[in-house]
């Protein structure tokens, strides 16, 4: 019995067929490396944005969201920044947020960039 449908592989097929192989292993490696990119890129995105998104806190009203996005300044510290106010009424000058405890020279040195009355 013959089997009529093997084919003998020549030099130019294999040739062929290795070629083929590292296409497809040259485009998974590329479809790796354009995913690392993106994920760089976006990182790089979003690091951006936190540098960009802080321009001014107006101290005398902001909320504690607000407070939280400063440097430095976390949910509790933001909540002492608003009872203090509460209590004793609007800042006059952004010094004196380093009345709130918590936050001394260094702290205030971090914000008073980002914060106003």
């Amino acid at each position: 019995m013959k089997f009529f449908w093997v084919k003998k592989i020549t030099l130019t097929d294999g040739v062929i067929l290795l070629g083929l192989i590292l296409m497809v292993i040259g485009l998974g490696m590329k479809i790796k490396e354009a995913k690392t990119v993106t994920e760089e890129n976006r990182y790089v995105s979003v690091e951006r944005k936190a540098e960009v998104m802080i321009v001014s806190v107006n101290i005398n009203t902001a909320t504690a969201v607000e407070l939280e996005s400063l440097p430095a300044i976390g949910p509790l510290t933001a909540q002492k920044i608003i009872e203090y106010r509460n209590s004793r009424g609007a800042y006059q000058k952004i010094e004196d947020i380093m009345n709130v405890s918590g936050i001394g020279e260094k702290t205030y040195e971090k914000i008073k960039e980002n914060i106003r009355i």
